[in-house]
């Protein structure tokens, strides 16, 4: 299992994004930023999805 802490990508946010693929992370995390954050797909450029893709990690659950 794959884990984002919207909180590591920067935003003051208890959410954790939770998946089995790093594509299905993201996705969420996408999904999480438009709907509580205000973000556009705009928004989601090729440096932030990196960045957001950099921050994944193994998670333990």
């Amino acid at each position: 299992m794959l884990s984002l802490k919207c909180s590591d990508a920067g935003f003051d946010c208890k959410q954790t994004m939770k998946g089995n693929s790093r594509e299905e992370v993201i996705n969420q995390a996408r999904e999480h930023g438009k709907r509580d954050h205000n973000l556009k797909d705009s928004d989601f450029s090729p440096e932030l999805v990196n960045k957001i893709e950099s921050l994944i990690v193994e998670s333990k659950e």
